[in-house]
């Protein structure tokens, strides 16, 4: 008798683990959040609970269980951009989706951006600020060149391409955080060089110049 209840018992605990395995809702119904990062590879974490890192698409769905002692807040971090907290106030229903935000900010390392944006007539030129490379000219011609408003600032502008004359111009004004100053550099094509021509051919060739040379002497030396 004893060993029919346990093997009862056996069969009814596997029977509720496996129907809790199908319905995967052990310890209530699942609800969830999308967190919305805008970024890629980023790590999700709410509370002190890390759940994952955002996709290409730059979201990460995290579920929950509605019955379960609720998250307060969410954390989104990536190494290269500022740290972003926010609180989590609404809680999902059983098969609903709450949305979460993440506005992930570079990080800026010596002082704030601003930038310069090269236009020129040419692709494929090269730029350079003072004596440092900046980069090489896009299809359009332009080229967009970040700098840190509290460095040393660039004096001049250089673009250059093999076959055009090379652009030097001042870098005046000089960006605020956050601005935008526009330049430009026209190129001239270098002129093509014309190949050098053959020399005229003479219509007497030099072997019937001497050969009239020698029939003169001939002939005065038959005068004399």
């Amino acid at each position: 008798m004893m060993r029919k209840t346990l093997a009862i018992l056996f069969s009814a605990a596997f029977l509720v683990s496996m129907a809790a395995a199908m319905t995967g809702t052990v310890g209530g119904d699942i609800g969830y959040y999308q967190v919305n990062a805008g970024i890629d590879g980023a790590t999700v974490i709410f509370d002190k609970d890390v759940k994952g890192t955002t996709g290409e698409d730059g979201s990460l769905t995290v579920d929950v269980y509605v019955t379960g002692t609720p998250y307060t807040t969410y954390t989104v971090e990536k190494q290269g951009y500022e740290t972003y907290t926010g609180k989590i106030t609404e809680y999902p229903a059983k098969g609903e989706i709450v949305q979460l935000s993440a506005t992930m900010e570079p990080q800026l390392i010596g002082g704030d951006q601003g930038y310069y944006k090269i236009t020129t007539n040419v692709p494929g030129a090269n730029v350079t600020f003072d004596k440092d490379f900046k980069g090489i000219t896009g299809e359009d011609g332009s080229l967009t060149v970040d700098i840190y408003v509290t460095g040393t600032p660039y004096s001049t502008y250089t673009v250059e391409k093999p076959g055009y004359t090379t652009y030097t111009g001042k870098l005046t004004p000089h960006p605020a955080a956050g601005e935008i100053v526009p330049l430009t550099a026209d190129l001239v094509m270098m002129p093509v060089t014309a190949m050098p021509t053959e020399p005229t051919q003479s219509p007497f060739p030099v072997a019937g110049i001497f050969g009239l040379v020698a029939l003169g002497a001939f002939v005065l030396s038959r005068r004399e």
